[in-house]
């Protein structure tokens, strides 16, 4: 998923959305997640795709964070932690997920933020704020905070 985001990119089936298209995922990690959020979809028919997120501030290519790629390509201005949410595009009308696949998606989707937090840390790469993790759930120390209602 993550290696071939910028073959998506660079072969333009990557398409910024509108804050007012947000899809269900897209709300409902908006609600769970304190950093910002912003949705693509993806171009074209692939069955195997499943929907990905990533931090802005990963290294996607040697010297480029996710950021960087975003800034370059689409005029974004993405802070480091803010949060990229890739899917698929569904047909006109058709914005019916089973809760079973909706629950997966949401589940993969913060085991894999939390995974490369946890390795950020361990490797002392990418992000120097090693409660990154733990702040994109909504913790702020010895409170929890209100999520971002910020979206692209």
């Amino acid at each position: 998923m993550r290696s071939e985001l910028m073959e998506h990119i660079w072969s333009n089936r990557l398409e910024l959305t509108e804050a007012h298209s947000v899809s269900h995922l897209g709300r409902i990690l908006n609600s769970l997640l304190a950093a910002p959020l912003t949705r693509f979809v993806l171009h074209g028919r692939d069955d195997h795709f499943a929907p990905f997120a990533m931090y802005a501030g990963e290294e996607i290519i040697p010297g480029a964070t996710v950021a960087d790629v975003m800034e370059q390509e689409f005029g974004l201005d993405l802070s480091e932690d803010a949060i990229i949410l890739v899917e698929t595009r569904s047909p006109a009308g058709s914005d019916q997920i089973s809760p079973e696949q909706l629950g997966q998606s949401i589940g993969n989707i913060i085991v894999s933020l939390a995974s490369f937090e946890q390795k950020s840390a361990l490797m002392g790469a990418a992000f120097t704020d090693d409660d990154w993790a733990v702040r994109s759930l909504g913790y702020t120390g010895n409170r929890f905070g209100k999520p971002s209602l910020h979206i692209h």
